[in-house]
């Protein structure tokens, strides 16, 4: 039950943080601001590392080049594991006064291009996210939503397709994580740990070692 309860807390925090953020872009977009503001914007505002891409030019590329020599504005490739396969995600920014209606088959054909899982469009008014399937892209959007006024409940449609992390990862994550706030708990004062990067890494490897040992007693 408390594991539930942890896994709940991470993802709702993981939710607010992204329905704050993509409210804070449609806040900010103006009619006359350019396709390139509005990219600039999504990866000033931390759009992409909230999401979890860190490296750019492995897992997040701009400007990329695709078979047919067609340029993609943004492709993320998110991680594999044994739940499933490294989602790539194929994004496509147009300005304000675009209709992203008119610009869906662009999109659709570079996601068919490259497989993609999953397709973002964007003009920073509206963000509407789009599923690959074995016969085509889906023209019926997984989500449509007004920039400026997303809700938790949106963000939560996005964070798993769009997400770098794997499921099974997420999961882990919050569960490390919570662990490491009890293992602090009770370490006593006079060890005098002062977290220094050798330190940290002694205590890493002993404590891996008895965690291991601990999961195998307990199977």
């Amino acid at each position: 039950m408390s594991q539930i309860i942890i896994k709940s807390m991470e993802e709702f925090i993981e939710h607010e943080k992204l329905a704050s953020l993509l409210n804070s872009i449609g806040d900010r977009v103006e009619d006359d601001h350019s396709e390139r503001e509005i990219e600039l914007m999504f990866l000033n505002q931390g759009f992409f590392r909230l999401l979890g891409y860190e490296d750019v030019g492995t897992t997040l590329r701009s400007e990329y080049t695709l078979p047919s020599g067609k340029k993609a504005d943004f492709i993320t490739s998110g991680k594999k594991d044994e739940i499933r396969d490294s989602q790539t995600v194929v994004y496509e920014f147009k300005s304000p006064g675009r209709k992203l209606t008119r610009h869906e088959e662009q999109l659709f054909g570079y996601m068919t291009e490259i497989s993609a899982k999953y397709g973002v469009l964007t003009n920073g008014h509206r963000l509407r996210l789009y599923r690959n399937t074995p016969t085509g892209p889906e023209h019926l959007p997984q989500a449509d939503l007004t920039l400026g006024a997303v809700t938790e409940g949106d963000a939560s449609i996005l964070i798993m397709p769009l997400g770098y992390l794997s499921i099974e990862e997420r999961n882990i994550r919050t569960v490390a994580e919570h662990a490491a706030e009890e293992v602090v708990k009770t370490i006593p004062p006079n060890l005098r740990l002062d977290y220094s990067e050798p330190q940290l890494d002694v205590f890493a490897e002993h404590f891996a070692d008895y965690l291991r040992d601990k999961y195998r007693e307990s199977r």
